[in-house]
């Protein structure tokens, strides 16, 4: 249309022929004129152009939809989080299919932060224009509010997952000791195993709840209505076989996942970007959590059934503070892993050896774009020391200190065991609680010696009043929002935490459920305010309409505001410390307790470089090669204590 191949372009120009052709608009004389020696009325152009905007937003639904979900999403990052950086961004294909394969550690958050910065064009079926990449979900997530429609508009694609639909067996079960060595047989009294159980489903043994359940073990064969043979033996919540006394169990059906890879395929073939969580649900925990078998038959199917070598794109999400408003992530994505013809030829042999061949190096590249810890505290311990050897003054690119992160977390699990490291470890953790007790952040503690009285009482004027101008529009238009969806999200962690076996405390649900509550709770309650000011108020209905659309931005801007102020309300704390004797003497021996840590930290490094090899050398470190080569001999001992295919039974459970 008139060399307007970008549809954004052709709406704006439709847009300016529709107001320069309606009276009342500065300079419609000249529409008018040239109407006018056509001899055409101005306004069949305008609303000729009205009917033409029309057309071409519906021929273009899927593009305009996505335009606006796109905003949408982004006005949610934006407000949700203080900062999303990225680092890796160039080991995206720009083109062609892709599968993005990503940590799983804040529930449906995750995949909103994928989806929107792995953004690229990718040509769909119908236009050469930019689409939402496909993202797997489990089926029950698509029935949830809010969640289910987003995930239904974005175009995600539907898994069923067996632990989403357990069900409760018939009887109680427990280990045959008379078994021959290596084969585990499952007694049951009073079972119906041949209606209940097939082969390849799998079975628990019941808890209270499902945190005191054992973990699901393989069906290899039913042998009768009381006889079944199991991969592995079944055990309770603390690992003990069941061997004495009979338990309740649960079944976990085998799921047939021909039509999702199908709908995978599909979109695969389409050139489109797939996403996936391999852990399977979300968790709190420092580490991955064994990945299932779905990345792998979702690359080797496209490979097989398409001849497509579709890259795996490691996605690293690394929060900070991921569970509370306003923090931080960062999003990393790593090397591509690909599907060679030897692999597919290994495949076609021995599926699940290839398939546990490729899941153990998806593994090592997801964990060379995050930070992988024993535990939270040994996290916080790499934070305190990453900081601690970095240079005062230097501000490094999150890029530098990711890795240099990565490098602390290696280097302890391979120091550990040190005496001279574990006693560094012990003094980091006190320095940390202290500074939390004191409410001082480690950057200050090289000033707060140089902090007066009269500063302190200023800072605190300062920061009171700051906070109150602050708070004003965001008391109205987000506290009351924000304090019900805090007991809201306190309740899902609660239920979650009751109903999982692998969160610690749960805080992986705890944003999610405060972001689909808030979406809807905050225009319900702006809608409140607008039926409030027709009711008690003698404005105009355009006046009131102007206030209520006002409400976004100045919601936004009340954020922001806030944050500021509690910024500075963060810093009277350790100010007002210096108010009290005790305090005062601590914070003055901060610095030099600081300063003795750093120069310990830099010698640890410096001691056991040799040890460390590349993870202390300056040269960059190829972190997919060196979760490979340091994490093998892990695996070995793993598949070595339990058999050879156990890391992938592990896997599918």
């Amino acid at each position: 249309m008139f060399g307007l191949h970008d549809l954004h372009q052709q709406i704006i120009a439709i847009v300016l022929v529709v107001m320069l052709s309606m009276d009342g608009v500065k300079y419609v004389w000249k529409v008018k004129a040239v109407c006018t020696i056509v001899g055409v009325d101005p306004s069949v152009v305008g609303w000729l152009h009205i009917l033409l905007l029309l057309g071409l937003l519906y021929n273009n639904a899927s593009d305009v939809l996505y335009f606006c979900i796109r905003v949408f999403l982004t006005s949610i990052t934006s407000i949700f989080f203080k900062s999303i950086e990225i680092v890796g961004k160039d080991n995206i294909p720009l083109d062609g299919p892709v599968i993005f394969t990503g940590n799983h550690s804040n529930q449906f958050v995750d995949g909103l932060i994928v989806l929107m910065n792995c953004y690229r064009k990718v040509p769909s079926v119908y236009h050469a224009t930019p689409h939402l990449s496909w993202f797997i979900i489990a089926e029950k997530s698509m029935h949830r509010p809010v969640i289910g429609s987003l995930a239904k508009a974005v175009g995600c694609i539907p898994f069923t997952r067996p632990q989403d639909e357990v069900i409760q067996g018939k009887g109680t079960v427990l280990m045959d000791d008379a078994a021959p060595p290596g084969s585990f047989v499952l007694v049951g009294q009073d079972t119906h195993f041949t209606t209940q159980l097939s082969a390849g489903d799998q079975v628990r043994a019941n808890g209270t709840t499902v945190k005191d359940s054992g973990e699901p073990v393989r069906v290899a064969s039913v042998v009768d209505d009381t006889h079944a043979v199991l991969s592995a033996p079944l055990a309770d919540m603390h690992g003990n076989v069941l061997g004495t006394t009979p338990a309740t169990f649960g079944i976990f059906k085998k799921v047939n996942q021909t039509a999702s890879l199908s709908e995978v395929n599909k979109a695969l073939q389409r050139g489109q970007c797939v996403g996936i969580f391999p852990e399977g649900g979300s968790h709190d925990r420092t580490d991955l959590l064994p990945l299932k078998a779905g990345v792998a038959l979702m690359a080797f199917s496209a490979k097989q059934s398409l001849n497509l070598t579709v890259p795996i794109v490691p996605v690293g999400l690394n929060y900070f503070r991921g569970h509370k408003f306003r923090g931080r992530v960062v999003v990393e994505f790593g090397t591509p892993i690909t599907v060679t013809n030897d692999k597919l030829d290994e495949y076609n042999v021995d599926k699940r050896k290839a398939c546990n061949a490729l899941l153990n190096e998806v593994q090592d590249g997801m964990r060379s774009v995050i930070v992988a810890t024993p535990d939270h505290n040994v996290l916080q311990g790499v934070y305190t020391a990453r900081r601690l050897y970095q240079q005062a003054g230097i501000k490094w690119s999150p890029k530098v200190t990711q890795d240099l992160n990565r490098r602390f977390a290696e280097g302890y699990k391979i120091l550990q065991d040190k005496p001279d490291v574990a006693s560094l470890a012990a003094k980091l953790g006190e320095y940390r609680r202290t500074l939390k007790q004191l409410g001082l952040p480690d950057h200050q503690v090289p000033y707060v010696a140089f902090v007066t009285v009269h500063d302190a009482l200023a800072s605190a004027m300062y920061g009171a009043v700051i906070f109150a101008l602050a708070s004003i529009p965001s008391f109205v238009l987000n506290a009351p929002v924000g304090l019900v969806a805090r007991y809201v999200a306190a309740a899902e962690q609660s239920k979650a935490l009751a109903g999982s076996n692998v969160k610690i405390a749960a805080r992986d649900v705890v944003l999610s459920k405060k972001i689909s509550f808030s979406v809807v709770a905050v225009p319900v309650l702006w809608l409140g305010y607008a039926l409030l000011m027709f009711a008690f108020t003698d404005w105009s209905a355009s006046n009131i309409g102007l206030v209520t659309l006002s409400f976004p931005l100045c919601s936004y801007f009340g954020v922001r505001s806030v944050e500021a102020g509690i910024v500075e309300m963060r810093t009277l704390r350790p100010l007002l410390n210096r108010l009290r004797p005790e305090s005062k003497r601590i914070q003055d021996e901060l610095p030099l307790r600081r300063m003795h840590l750093q120069k310990e930290v830099r010698q640890i490094v410096k001691k056991y470089a040799h040890e460390l090899g590349p993870l202390a050398a300056s040269a960059p470190v190829d972190w997919a090669a060196f979760m490979h080569t340091h994490v093998k001999h892990e695996r070995d001992d793993e598949d070595t204590r339990q058999g050879g295919n156990a890391t992938y039974e592990k896997k599918r459970v």
